[in-house]
């Protein structure tokens, strides 16, 4: 079980690099416009497209990784009231329906991706596909799907 978890965690810590990437490609974007605006007189074609798909990959890889640090927000104060054998019980239930929710969110995210690669979308000023950005996200839930097949079977088993 634990060699499971460090595998899981060292997947999520890889993920969140690329969202450090991204993260970095949506500055450096902005100042490029910004200054190419201010002092040339020619703002960088594309660069809001290209912050939008920066933001994608600035947040999905990271998801799972703030699902580790418990940066994500919780409702806890009601759940905390109840008995520890309900406690386990909602815990089981609510980690395998945002498992579902995110085995759901990688099928849906490979559909559309999918069908954007085959229309051959491309952004209207950039000329950038659209479809690697969404095989992103939907590679992006997989840390997510494993994070909480974790839960799942901490809950089950009563730790924490």
């Amino acid at each position: 079980m634990n060699r499971f978890e460090e595998f899981v965690r060292d997947v999520s810590r890889y993920f969140e690099l690329a969202g450090v990437v991204g993260l970095l490609a949506m500055f450096l974007v902005n100042l490029i416009d910004v200054v190419g605006a201010k002092l040339f007189k020619w703002p960088l074609p594309g660069a809001l497209e290209v912050i939008s798909f920066s933001l994608l990959v600035a947040i999905a890889p990271a998801i799972a990784h703030g699902l580790f640090l418990g940066v994500h927000l919780r409702i806890d104060f009601i759940i905390q009231k109840f008995p520890k054998t309900l406690r386990g019980v909602l815990d089981t239930l609510v980690s395998i329906f945002c498992m579902i929710l995110f085995i759901l969110i990688f099928w849906k995210a490979l559909e559309y991706g999918y069908s954007l690669q085959k229309a051959g979308e491309i952004g209207s000023s950039s000329k950038i596909p659209f479809f690697p950005f969404a095989y992103i996200l939907a590679i992006s839930c997989v840390p997510a799907v494993l994070y909480f097949v974790l839960e799942t079977i901490k809950s089950v088993k009563g730790r924490p």
